[in-house]
Order: structure tokens, then C-alpha cells, then sequence
């Protein structure tokens, strides 16, 4: 049987980015409309200076910061659990898993520094701008520093996925689509995320440009596009987890697809990553054609499931499989 749609599990751990999506952008305009709706007020806190809009730490401060801290603490929850799941869904091979060890400590470090960025956003919250405005303007700071970090070293991660494709175990998700090294889609998904971080970077240099300028109006401007660009950084995450949605139902419902599902992320060792890449070095063409020709030479023709000795092991050989329709 052949699905016309790709097939998922629906309820599954890609949604917990989409949840902290959700509150995050909610939060947002909840923020914003109140605001406006009555009737763009500049607050007294805030000196008469007129500027439109005001930063979302105004509006914060007002009888709106319980819905401030509710919604950036019910955020850093799921942001951090879907950190946590990668590296979870990851290591218990529910995902492409890791191929190399570097990788396993860059999620580490990604999660350390996306939980002190996350604190600093609650503290954000939590320290308003109207009576704990050094503190609040601190902790802005210790947020941007921290989160870039985290996304730093978890983009880092999605690059390595994408420059050693020879070393990824793809089972129903067809990522690479070319023959040239970097197409394959944990590249495409590193190249999307480095716009989204370069995007981002700007965005905050020019926010805190203006506010040192006191140009407050256009300082919110970016304040309020580059929160709004934040959640983008969840709906990338929520599509790096997607793929053990597709895994789980594939493995639940075998009956409705025709090939066979050989779950090839079983098995896998980490230490592969540091063997030699199973791309041939470069060397000249003759070189490669007969040392290959020796290789295939030294070979023993075998019948299928023959038991063949190898010193004292024994090795089992079956009929070869055709593994590109699994890539």
C-alpha cells in the first residue's frame, strides 16, 4: 500500500516546541492588544517620554506581569524539554542518533547554557522594569548571551549531522537527495538555522543600538521582531523531532506500507564517528580501481546463510540487500 500523505504519529514530542510556540507567541500579542486597546497609554513609570510602540517590559510591568511570568515560565519548560528530548530521543536511537562523541557534548552544553538563558528570561519577568530596572536590564542581557550559545552549539550539531552524511543510518526519512557531500537535509536544516541565528544576532545588536541612542520607538520596534522571531527557533526544533513521529508510526502500522521497515538506527555505535569516513581518500583513479579489484578478488562466493570460518569467529552472510530504497 502506498500513502498519497506521509503518515505520523500525531500526538508526539515534536508538539512541545509548537506548545512553547504557542504561549510564547500568545503571550505576545496578549501584550501588544492590551496595549492598544487601551488606548497606546505611555505609562508614568516611563518618564513621559512618548513612543510607539513600548517595549514588552512596559507592558509587563503593569497589571499584566502575571501573565508575563506565567507565560515565559510555562515557555522555559518546554523549551528546555525539547532540548532534553533530542538528546533523549537521540541516545535511545527514537532518532538519527549521534555520529560523533563531540556531539553528545555539544547537546550537553546547549542545555546548560539554554537553562541559564531561559532563568534569565523568567528573572526578566519576574524583576520589572518599573522598580528592578538595572536587574531587569541584566538579566535581558544574560538571556540574549546564553540563548545565542545554546543555539550556537545545537546548530552545531545539525552541521556535523550534514557534513558526514556517510555516516547517518536513514530509515524512513529520505535525507540525502544528491550526490554532492552537503545535499542531504540535516544541511539544508543547518543553512536555515544559521539565517535564523544571523537574522537574530542583527536584530538584537540593532535593538540595543537604538535604546543606547534613545531612539525608544524604533528600539521596541526590533524588540518586539526579534521576540516574535524567537518563536521561529521553535518550529525549527519542532521539525528536528518530526522524524521519530514518521519512526513511530511506520513501526506501529507495518500492515500499511508494502516494504518491509528494517530499523537501521538499532545498533548503532557513537565510536563510529571517529573511525576513517567511508568516503575513499584522494588518490589517483588506478590506485583506487585496483585496490578495489584485490578487495572485491579476496571475496569468497557463497551460497546464502552459509557459515563461512573466520580464525576462530564464525560469520554468518546473506543474500546482499538493496539498502538505497531505505535511504
Amino acid at each position: 500500500m502506498t500513502h498519497k500523505f506521509l503518515r505520523f504519529k500525531v500526538i508526539h514530542y515534536y508538539l512541545i516546541p509548537i506548545i512553547a510556540l504557542v504561549v510564547w507567541w500568545g503571550m505576545l500579542i496578549a501584550l501588544l492588544s492590551a496595549w492598544y486597546i487601551q488606548g497606546s497609554p505611555i505609562y508614568d513609570f516611563m518618564n513621559g517620554e512618548s513612543q510607539t510602540p513600548v517595549y514588552i517590559s512596559d507592558v509587563g510591568a503593569t497589571n499584566l506581569q502575571p501573565l508575563f511570568i506565567s507565560c515565559t515560565g510555562f515557555q522555559l519548560i518546554f523549551f528546555l524539554g525539547t532540548l532534553v528530548m533530542e538528546f533523549v530521543l537521540r541516545k535511545k536511537l527514537k532518532l538519527q542518533p549521534y555520529v560523533s562523541k563531540k556531539q553528545t557534548v555539544f547537546a550537553i552544553i546547549s542545555i546548560i547554557c539554554a537553562t541559564i538563558g531561559q532563568l534569565g528570561i523568567l528573572f526578566v519577568s519576574i524583576f520589572n522594569t518599573k522598580n528592578f530596572h538595572t536587574v531587569h536590564l541584566t538579566m535581558v542581557g544574560v538571556f540574549i548571551f546564553f540563548v545565542f550559545w545554546a543555539c550556537f552549539f545545537n546548530f552545531l550539531n545539525s552541521f556535523i549531522f550534514g557534513n558526514y552524511p556517510q555516516r547517518l543510518c536513514p530509515n524512513h526519512e529520505r535525507v540525502v537527495f544528491g550526490k554532492h557531500r552537503w545535499a542531504n537535509l540535516y544541511m539544508v536544516s543547518f543553512f536555515i538555522k544559521l539565517v535564523w541565528l544571523m537574522a537574530a544576532v542583527a536584530f538584537a545588536v540593532i535593538f540595543g543600538y537604538m535604546m543606547k541612542k534613545r531612539k525608544r520607538s524604533l528600539s521596541a520596534a526590533f524588540e518586539w521582531t526579534i521576540s516574535f522571531w524567537y518563536g521561529l527557533l521553535l518550529l525549527l526544533w519542532s521539525m528536528d523531532l518530526f522524524p521519530s513521529a514518521v519512526k513511530h508510526y511506520r513501526v506501529h502500522h507495518p500492515e500499511e506500507f508494502d516494504e518491509v521497515f528494517i530499523d537501521r538506527h538499532q545498533g548503532t555505535p557513537v565510536e563510529m564517528a571517529d573511525a576513517r569516513d567511508t568516503i575513499p581518500r584522494q588518490g589517483s583513479a588506478g590506485e583506487n580501481s585496483s585496490s578495489t579489484a584485490r578487495n572485491l578478488a579476496d571475496i569468497p562466493k557463497t551460497e546464502p546463510s552459509q557459515t563461512l570460518p573466520l580464525g576462530s569467529f564464525m560469520m554468518e552472510v546473506e543474500q546482499p540487500r538493496d539498502v538505497n530504497r531505505y535511504v
